[in-house]
């Protein structure tokens, strides 16, 4: 695997991050990284600019959840459709290049199996896709779980974030609409690691090793894939988990050379750059 931070090769893309300091442009510089989409924070940042070599950064801002459901730590709540649209004018008025919501909550990490309370209809969703649109934006929709997947994909969503508990159908929906997905399959492991988790290993194992078989599927029936790695930056070891989220595509049985080509090629394509 070609390793990231080299000046010269693969122009590696970073499909999904959180920028919490500014400094944190300066962990994607040392991992070779020249493009990366923000996925939010509550609080965003704009990005520390050093120079022309460093990375294009497309920002949401902040993400859009649904009141009562999961997202506090990455933007704001909405409840009406008067809600969404100020959010809207407000992120395109902060230089928003990317819409993010919530269309799911977490993969929950005390009731293995299931899926934390959160998301929004497709009726919603199709809402803030037209409404987005309009101010010439895409979203990002972070959904796990079939039927949030498939709310997504139907509404218009330019990727999916995680799709944890992803089916064939919702492959299915994914491919017919051009859906990208993220996967950010070391998200998880990261976060199970972070929690401290001992007794829930052996699911969390098994659910990435789903996923992979997900991600492999996803490949073969040509549902556009990048690479994400989910990591709130600065992070010393963000370049590690970068080159972790490369080899789980390979562990998922994509070669070596196609692994590269989603990671670069794909990236810029999702990222519109």
């Amino acid at each position: 695997m070609e390793t990231p931070g080299k000046t010269q090769g693969p122009r590696f893309v970073d499909a999904h991050i959180h920028l919490k300091q500014s400094s944190g442009i300066d962990s994607l510089r040392a991992a070779g990284i020249v493009a990366a989409r923000d996925a939010g924070m509550r609080e965003p940042v704009a990005p520390a600019i050093r120079d022309a070599r460093s990375p294009t950064i497309i920002s949401a801002q902040w993400a859009l959840y649904k009141k009562g459901g999961y997202g506090s730590l990455f933007g704001v709540p909405v409840e009406t459709r008067e809600d969404i649209q100020d959010q809207i004018l407000k992120l395109k008025a902060a230089g928003a290049g990317i819409i993010k919501v919530m269309a799911s909550g977490m993969v929950s990490l005390k009731e293995p199996g299931t899926v934390t309370a959160g998301g929004f209809s497709r009726e919603e969703l199709s809402f803030i896709v037209a409404l987005a649109r309009s101010h010439s934006l895409e979203v990002m929709a972070h959904a796990n779980g079939e039927a949030a997947i498939i709310d997504a994909a139907f509404a218009g969503v330019r990727s999916i974030e995680h799709g944890f508990f992803m089916s064939e159908p919702a492959l299915a929906v994914m491919a017919a609409k051009g859906t990208f997905w993220t996967p950010t399959a070391g998200a998880l492991s990261r976060a199970a690691q972070a929690a401290g988790m001992r007794d829930g290993q052996h699911f969390i194992a098994r659910l990435i090793q789903a996923h992979l078989v997900m991600v492999a599927r996803a490949e073969r029936i040509n549902v556009p894939l990048a690479i994400g790695t989910d990591c709130v930056l600065p992070d010393p070891a963000y370049g590690a988990a970068y080159q972790a989220e490369l080899a789980y595509f390979e562990q998922a049985g994509i070669p070596r050379e196609r692994v590269i080509a989603i990671a670069c090629e794909n990236g810029a394509r999702l990222l519109g750059i």
